[in-house]
């Protein structure tokens, strides 16, 4: 009885570390299988924020162009405000003259000295 409880327990013992053997290799397996699929995971995600950022990029752009475009229209507004402005001043400065001139010409001449 005890040669058979030896023998059982020599084949539970070499059966048991078989088995833990198989079951190691399996779980390599699954690991790498698991480990495959998160790089395979982290792959697409990057790709998406790659896309992500390229959208960002072209919208940003868009925008930059637009601000662009209406700040030389307001440059340009100014600018004519101001050449508007200052013809306004030459044709203003021009006026008082002629008006001094007509002046001169409309006043009589001052009689001579009373005696």
């Amino acid at each position: 009885m005890l040669r058979l409880i030896g023998v059982a327990f020599a084949a539970l013992c070499l059966i048991g570390t078989g088995s833990l053997t198989m079951a190691d290799d399996a779980t390599k397996g699954e690991m790498s299988n698991m480990k495959d699929g998160m790089k395979a995971e982290k792959g697409a995600m990057k790709g998406d924020m790659k896309a992500k950022k390229e959208e960002m990029k072209g919208k940003m752009k868009a925008r930059k162009d637009a601000m662009k475009v209406k700040r030389h229209e307001m440059k340009e507004k100014m600018k004519a405000h101001k050449d508007a402005a200052k013809a306004k001043g030459e044709e203003a400065k021009g006026v008082p003259q002629a008006m001094g001139q007509d002046m001169k010409a409309t006043v009589p001449a001052a009689p001579a000295a009373a005696p």
